[in-house]
C-alpha cells in the first residue's frame, strides 16, 4: 500500500555563477542532497530533506560558499515547500529518455518510446528515489548491459525507486530482492514494479543485514561512498566464488580509496566506468 504521509522539502535556488556544475552536482549529492532541477543555464533549484536542522542546512550553505568564493550567500534563497509540489515540477519536466544503449525510461503518463527491441522502464517519480537521470543510476545501466543477469538471483541494495531491481528482471534475472531502508521508498519501488509489470521481485525495508548468510552472484549497490567503504567485508560474504559486485555512487577522487578497502576485504577489480564527475566498477569475489 503506498505511503499516505504528507512531507515537505526545502528547496534552495542556486544561481550558477562562478560555479563549476560537474564538481557542484558531485558536492551536492555528497553532501545529501535529493535532487537537482537544471531549471537554466543560469539557475539551479536543489532539494533538501525536510528533516534538517537549521545547523547542517548553514553548513550547506557555508559549503557553497567555500566552493565558490564568489558566490553571495543573499542570493541562495532557501524554502520550505509541500512534498506534493516536488512531484509536480517532475511531471512538467520528465520526458521518455534514453538512460543507455537499448534502455528507455519515461514516465507513465507519457506514450511508449515504440523503440523495436529496446527495454523500456516505467517510473512514477517520487523525490529522490532514482528516475535513471542521474549519471550514477545511468552508470550502473551501462554496466548491466555488460553483466550476465539470464537465471542469476540479484541482490539490489539501496533500490530506491526499483529501477536496477526492475530492470535486472527486464534483463532474465531469475529473481530479485531490492532492500532499502526508507520505508517510502519501498512502497514507490513496489508501485513502479506494478506500472512494468514484473514479478519476482521481493523488495524489504532493512539493511543488508536482512539476507542473513543468504549469497548472491549479482549485487547491485548505488549508494554513497561512505556507505559503500563500510559494507566492504559484508559483500564479500554475500557473494559466491566467482560472483559480481556492481557499485556507484563513487566521485571519481574516490575510487582509489574504495579500492584499496576492497581489495583487502578479498575483491577484485573487473572494470571501471566513468560519466562525467562519477564513477561505477565491477568487482568480483575470487
Amino acid at each position: 500500500m503506498t505511503s499516505t504521509v504528507k512531507k515537505e522539502y526545502y528547496e534552495l535556488q542556486l544561481p550558477l555563477e562562478g560555479f563549476d556544475t560537474d564538481v557542484l552536482s558531485g558536492w551536492l549529492h555528497q553532501n545529501g542532497c535529493l535532487g537537482i532541477y537544471e531549471a537554466s543555464l543560469e539557475d539551479w533549484i536543489v532539494y533538501l530533506p525536510d528533516d534538517w536542522p537549521p545547523a547542517r542546512l548553514e553548513n550547506l550553505l557555508q559549503g557553497l560558499i567555500l566552493l565558490n568564493p564568489a558566490a553571495q550567500k543573499s542570493a541562495l534563497r532557501l524554502d520550505k515547500l509541500p512534498y506534493q509540489d516536488w512531484n509536480s515540477e517532475w511531471r512538467k519536466h520528465f520526458e521518455p529518455f534514453l538512460a543507455a544503449d537499448g534502455v528507455w525510461v519515461r514516465p507513465p503518463w507519457r506514450e511508449p518510446a515504440g523503440v523495436e527491441g529496446a527495454i523500456e522502464l516505467v517510473i512514477d517519480p517520487q523525490m529522490a528515489f532514482g528516475t535513471g537521470h542521474h549519471e550514477t543510476t545511468r552508470l550502473m545501466i551501462q554496466v548491466m548491459q555488460q553483466i550476465p543477469l539470464a537465471g542469476e538471483r540479484v541482490l539490489d541494495l539501496g533500490t530506491g525507486s526499483g529501477i536496477l531491481a526492475i530492470l535486472a528482471r527486464k534483463q532474465g534475472a531469475a529473481s530479485v530482492l531490492g532492500i532499502d531502508n526508507d520505508p517510502d521508498a519501498i512502497d514507490n519501488a513496489r508501485h513502479n514494479a506494478l506500472l512494468n509489470q514484473v514479478d519476482q521481485i521481493d523488495f524489504q525495508v532493512g539493511d543488508i543485514g536482512l539476507i542473513g548468510g543468504d549469497t548472491f552472484p549479482v549485487i547491485l549497490a548505488n549508494i554513497h561512498f561512505e556507505v559503500l567503504k563500510d559494507l566492504a567485508l559484508q559483500f564479500y560474504h554475500a557473494l559466491p566464488a566467482g560472483g559480481r559486485l556492481v557499485v556507484s555512487g563513487l566521485l571519481k577522487p574516490d575510487v582509489n580509496r574504495l579500492s584499496y578497502v576492497y581489495k583487502h576485504a578479498g575483491l577484485l577489480m573487473l572494470d571501471r566506468l566513468d560519466l562525467k564527475e562519477w564513477s561505477a566498477i565491477i568487482w568480483e569475489k575470487r
